[in-house]
């Protein structure tokens, strides 16, 4: 049974989970395995991955009266909810202003491609998070399991690097690309031919940014499972 002691050997950095220690954390990959704050009955582990600098999860591990593993549970860091808040604030704020100091056509139209640009981000977001949130859950779950085999003597398990279970090109995801490619496109013309020659460069810079952001992520994962599968 893995008890508390085995898991306080994994934080290599024992500091306060609060919002500065994660912005400070945020702000490069960190591969060490794992920054960490020790309490009475639970121990905290993260660590920021390739794409999820501040959006990294937080796991919760505690313990029973006898010191032993009871539960792990996965919550957001505090410098992830911070950014969220701070997000709906911002949008709330420009909608109102949009409404407030411009015409009811124009804000509709600036409200719409806010909406097009929030879409676009969040199925950035959640495509890479969801890819690099099950990397480190399964990365914990081998670093516990060797742990139990070390102590029965037994020899560790290496962790397969690429989950052969999720298909890159099912039927699902290629119909996903057939879609969101050609939109993707048509934002980046749309702002190239509509936004910028009208001045609003501000405007049409996000919305290119913002359209570029699915696809080059997407290829970026399909390109980091291609080098493990060539590993393994």
């Amino acid at each position: 049974m893995v008890n508390k002691k085995d898991i306080e050997k994994l934080v290599v950095q024992n500091k306060k989970s609060n919002l500065v220690t994660h912005w400070k954390d945020s702000q490069s990959y960190n591969n060490i395995k794992y920054s960490g704050e020790i309490r009475k009955n639970e121990v905290l582990l993260w660590r920021s991955t390739y794409f999820m600098r501040g959006s990294y999860p937080v796991f919760h591990i505690r313990f029973n009266q006898n010191n032993e593993l009871e539960e792990i549970k996965i919550e957001k860091n505090p410098y992830h909810i911070f950014l969220n808040k701070i997000m709906a604030v911002f949008l709330i704020v420009i909608g109102l202003s949009m409404f407030l100091l411009g015409n009811f056509m124009s804000a509709i139209l600036a409200i719409l491609g806010f909406t097009i640009v929030g879409v676009l981000m969040h199925l950035l977001l959640f495509k890479s998070t969801k890819y690099e949130t099950k990397d480190l859950i399964e990365e914990l779950k081998n670093t516990i399991e060797n742990i139990e085999r070390l102590k029965k003597s037994e020899p560790i398990k290496e962790r397969q690097l690429e989950d052969e279970s999720v298909n890159e090109w099912s039927f699902s995801k290629i119909i996903t690309r057939i879609v969101i490619y050609p939109f993707c496109v048509f934002i980046i013309w749309m702002s190239i031919i509509g936004l910028l020659p009208e001045g609003k460069i501000k405007e049409g810079i996000l919305a290119i940014i913002a359209a570029l952001a699915f696809p080059i992520t997407d290829l970026l994962l399909l390109i980091k499972k291609t080098k493990f599968k060539f590993r393994s």
